[in-house]
């Protein structure tokens, strides 16, 4: 192994480079959760990635990294294959 530090594989966009949508809200009984879809491009495969964030007032939770696509619109198009019980099972995963 040579001397060199190893390159990180974990993708970590700079902030300037995020873009986030609204996409709705998930209800059930009193709780309320804001879903949000962030995108960011990744140079190194020329796509881009994206994941789902859950507000609830003060609580983020935060999915991997789990859309690839080449544009924003088609990451949008795949989150609105998702129901509402799937993002429920989502975010509870989360907890």
């Amino acid at each position: 192994m040579s001397g060199e530090p190893r390159k990180s594989t974990r993708f970590d966009p700079p902030l300037s480079a995020i873009q986030a949508r609204q996409m709705g809200e998930l209800q059930r009984g009193e709780g309320r959760w804001d879903v949000l879809i962030e995108f960011a491009r990744d140079e190194d495969v020329g796509a881009l990635r994206g994941r789902i964030h859950f507000v609830s007032g003060t609580v983020h939770r935060i999915s991997g990294w789990i859309f690839l696509e080449w544009a924003a619109r088609d990451i949008e198009a795949r989150f609105g294959e998702f129901s509402a019980q799937e993002l429920w099972n989502l975010l509870d995963s989360l907890s």
